[in-house]
């Protein structure tokens, strides 16, 4: 069983060495947009093991079951030396029965994530989960909130580029609440999560909830004082004062519907409202329904429904509001990605355009010469294929010197053709490999070297001249006689030897 005080070491180191792991995948060059979402993940991965460490260490310290105050005890108690031959005896135990294996103490193996991160040339494994039209991060897959989109009731009709252009202009959908019912609602809901699950995708180090909160007491700040986008009429929609509402109408002296015509259309309507009845319809409709009320019960209606109704409509729309405000906030964020969506579709529309009419070109040459000879393509020189399959001109095939093979000792007398393809092998995994295996690094100075031996000896001849330039006390040691003379240390023990100081 592992000690309480080398549990507490062990997780003191991880938490040192998962420092070390963040920095490093830090500062590593990132080569692609993947890496660095592979990279992100990564530091987030260790962020969190070392905040579990911090919490598992902080237990430790405080020590409710009194275990590490025991064990503390019985290494400085009186019997310290027998707990200590105790101790000794069971490491020793324990290694006869694992033998040379290595004990894995940490829960990560640094010195894999160490290792993979010194080598940039390795592969990125798929570490998050992104549709074909994500690619991986870099492009929004906005169909399904297209789609919601143009099942909105009101909506125009348009395409998805079009779309792109307007999607987070939510404030300009509609004026009138009216419009904004439960697909509306919906519809926005389905576009927040989307943002905010490809924020947790792309950017794993970023607190969205922490962004989401802000906008939400922002809104919150601003409902009263209707300085919400879009929202100013509708602020106040429940904050009615207690008592009569300033719209009601004193029925007690009116005597026919005809005479409630001639308070309007609104001032009927603000009545029929104070008094939770229907108050749409003609002049006349309104004034009749609320005479109606004139013999009833209703004229004690009590406002605290009608107040309880309004002030539902108002957390709704309060809410709505506030989910409108964080979608902008979502997008604000993803600015970047959202330019890189509509570059990404309109570079897809126009290919597509491109290969319609390929296709239609593809169907006619069929039609006309219906035989098509399927044998292989005269290349009495062996040139390269072009991208159709057929062989590339020969003053191209010369003009990039792909006549010219170069052959590369280190690699096995391996060939290559042309300058360029040569150039690039030195810093391919083929060549590095090679240069490993000699003991020698793969740096600059080796350029264009290719036979062994050269290498070899150029390595040698390096390591010479470093041994050099090393401090060397015999001769650079320097001592000063009683004459003020500066010597050596050799020079300086023979004067000594010889009585001459």
């Amino acid at each position: 069983m592992e000690s309480i005080l080398e549990a507490q070491r062990n997780r003191h180191e991880e938490r040192e060495r998962l420092i070390e792991a963040m920095t490093r995948e830090t500062i590593v060059e990132k080569r692609s947009h993947k890496a660095l979402v592979n990279s992100q993940h990564r530091v987030r991965s260790y962020a969190d093991r070392y905040l579990a460490s911090t919490e598992e260490l902080e237990k430790m310290y405080i020590d409710s079951t009194q275990e590490r105050h025991k064990e503390v005890e019985a290494i400085s108690g009186p019997n310290e030396f027998a707990e200590f031959y105790a101790r000794l005896k069971t490491l020793k135990d324990y290694h006869k029965r694992a033998g040379d294996e290595p004990a894995q103490c940490l829960a990560l193996d640094f010195q894999q994530i160490f290792t993979e991160l010194a080598n940039p040339e390795r592969e990125e494994p798929d570490m998050v989960t992104f549709t074909d039209e994500e690619g991986y991060g870099r492009f929004l897959d906005l169909h399904q909130c297209y789609d919601k989109y143009l099942n909105l009731k009101g909506i125009k009709r348009i395409d998805y580029m079009s779309y792109l252009n307007l999607f987070e202009k939510l404030d300009t959908i509609s004026k009138s609440s009216t419009k904004k019912t439960g697909a509306y609602k919906d519809y926005v809901e389905t576009m927040k999560n989307y943002l905010v699950n490809f924020l947790n995708r792309t950017k794993p180090m970023m607190d969205v909830k922490d962004q989401m909160d802000k906008v939400a007491a922002d809104v919150e700040r601003l409902w009263e004082k209707g300085g919400v986008p879009g929202w100013k009429e509708q602020a106040h929609q429940g904050a009615m004062a207690p008592g009569p509402a300033p719209a009601s109408i004193d029925l007690s002296g009116v005597k026919s519907a005809e005479e409630l015509e001639s308070y309007g259309l609104e001032r009927l309507k603000g009545a029929l409202k104070v008094l939770g009845l229907k108050c749409g319809g003609t002049l006349k409709e309104r004034a009749d329904r609320l005479y109606a009320t004139k013999n009833k019960q209703l004229v004690e209606h009590d406002d605290s429904s009608v107040k309880k109704d309004n002030n539902k409509e108002s957390l709704r729309n309060k809410q709505l509001a506030t989910l409108e405000m964080q979608v902008l906030c979502l997008m604000g964020l993803l600015q970047e990605e959202r330019d890189a969506t509509k570059e990404n579709v309109e570079r897809k529309q126009a290919r597509g355009g491109a290969e319609e009419s390929e296709e239609e070109e593809e169907v006619y040459v069929e039609v006309e010469e219906p035989e098509v000879d399927d044998s292989i393509p005269y290349n009495p020189k062996n040139l390269p294929l072009d991208w159709d399959g057929k062989p590339i001109p020969y003053w191209l095939y010369k003009l990039h010197g792909l006549n010219i093979s170069y052959s590369c000792e280190i690699c096995g007398n391996q060939k290559y053709k042309g300058p360029k393809a040569f150039q690039r092998h030195f810093s391919e995994w083929r060549h590095s490999h090679s240069m490993r295996c000699l003991g020698i690094p793969n740096t600059a100075h080796f350029m264009n070297i290719t036979k062994i031996a050269e290498a070899l000896a150029l390595w040698n001849k390096m390591k010479k001249d470093q041994e050099l330039t090393r401090w060397n006390p015999e001769l650079d040691e320097e001592y000063e006689d009683s004459a003020g003379n500066v010597v050596n240390k050799r020079t300086y023990e023979d004067l000594k030897r010889q009585g001459l100081l």
